[in-house]
C-alpha cells in the first residue's frame, strides 16, 4: 500500500509539471502571437511597400501597403508572383532581381520605373531586396521593400536639366567667331551681367590666344543693359586683350549706353569704337592688310 501511494504519489507531481510545462508553453504562444500581432500591425501601417516570397519568386508575405496597390487582399495574394500582376516586361525585370538575390546572397538596390497594377500609374521607386534565410543559414527566398520616389526622381532630373540649360547658356553667353584670318568677332545678346562679364573675358582671351588674332571685335548691338561694374569687365577684357598683341573694336554701342558710360566716369581711351558691326569688321580687315 505505501508503494501504490508514493507511485500516486510520483504520478501527481509528474502530472503537475506537465500541466506546468503546458501553461508557459501556452504562455509562450500567447506572447509570441501577440509579438507578430504587434510586428505585423507596425509593418501593414507603414507607406512602404514590403513582400517575402519563396525561391520560386511564389508570395509568402505582403503589407497593407503593397496589397492595397496590387488592389488584393492576403489570402488572394499568397502564392502569387510578379508574373500575374505586372506587364511582362515589368515582371521579368522583377523576377530576374529576385534570383539574382537567391543565387548570389548578394542584396539588390536600385531606383526603377514601377506600375501600380491597382491604378496603371507609373512611378519611380526604390527597391531594396534582400535573401531570406532559414536558421541552417540556407537561402529560401528573397524580401524587400520598396517606396515612391517620383517627386525626388523628377526633381533631380529637372537639377540635370537646368545644369545642362546654363552650360549650354554658357556657351551661347560668349560665342566667339572667326570671320577672317586674325580677326574674331563676338556678338553679344541680352543683359550682361557680372557672371556673364566674367564670361566674355576669359573666352575672349583664350579665343584671341588661340586664333593668333589680331583684332577682336565685341559687338554690343544686342545687349539691353549693361551697368559700371560690367562696363568696367568688358574695359578691363579690351585692355587684356592689347597686352597680348590684339586690338578691341567695340561695335554697335547705343547712344544711350555711350552716355551711361560717360555719366559712370567709364574711361574708352585707347578703345576703338565703330557704330556697326559692318564697320568694326571693315576697320578689322583693313587694320590687317
Amino acid at each position: 500500500m505505501t508503494h501504490e501511494r508514493a507511485a500516486a504519489a510520483d504520478d501527481h507531481e509528474e502530472l503537475e509539471e506537465l500541466r506546468a510545462r503546458i501553461r508557459e508553453l501556452e504562455a509562450e504562444v500567447r506572447r509570441r502571437r501577440d509579438e507578430e500581432g504587434f510586428f505585423r500591425a507596425l509593418v501593414d501601417g507603414l507607406p512602404q511597400s514590403i513582400y517575402r516570397k519563396d525561391r520560386e519568386g511564389r508570395c509568402t508575405y505582403a503589407n497593407a501597403t503593397l496589397l492595397a496597390a496590387l488592389g488584393s487582399t492576403l489570402e488572394g495574394t499568397l502564392g502569387k508572383t510578379v508574373f500575374d500582376y505586372y506587364p511582362r516586361a515589368l515582371a521579368e525585370k522583377y523576377d530576374a532581381d529576385d534570383r539574382r538575390v537567391v543565387e548570389t546572397g548578394e542584396p539588390f538596390e536600385d531606383v526603377e520605373e514601377h506600375q501600380v497594377p491597382a491604378t496603371g500609374q507609373t512611378l519611380h521607386v526604390k527597391v531594396i531586396k534582400a535573401p531570406v534565410r532559414d536558421a541552417a543559414g540556407t537561402i529560401v527566398g528573397t524580401q524587400g521593400i520598396y517606396w515612391d520616389v517620383t517627386a525626388v526622381h523628377t526633381a533631380e532630373r529637372l537639377l540635370v536639366q537646368r545644369e545642362e540649360q546654363a552650360a549650354a547658356l554658357r556657351e551661347l553667353g560668349a560665342p566667339l567667331i572667326p570671320i577672317a584670318e586674325g580677326v574674331l568677332a563676338m556678338p553679344l545678346i541680352g543683359r550682361i551681367d557680372r557672371s556673364r562679364a566674367g564670361q566674355v573675358l576669359e573666352a575672349l582671351l583664350e579665343g584671341v590666344s588661340g586664333h593668333q588674332a589680331a583684332v577682336a571685335i565685341l559687338d554690343l548691338t544686342g545687349v539691353s543693359t549693361i551697368d559700371g561694374e560690367v562696363a568696367s569687365v568688358l574695359i578691363e577684357a579690351a585692355r587684356a586683350v592689347r597686352l597680348l598683341g590684339a586690338e578691341v573694336v567695340l561695335t554697335g554701342m547705343r547712344p544711350a549706353m555711350a552716355q551711361a558710360l560717360v555719366a559712370m566716369g567709364v574711361d574708352l581711351g585707347g578703345i576703338v569704337t565703330q557704330g556697326t558691326m559692318q564697320g568694326g569688321v571693315a576697320y578689322a580687315l583693313k587694320r590687317g592688310r
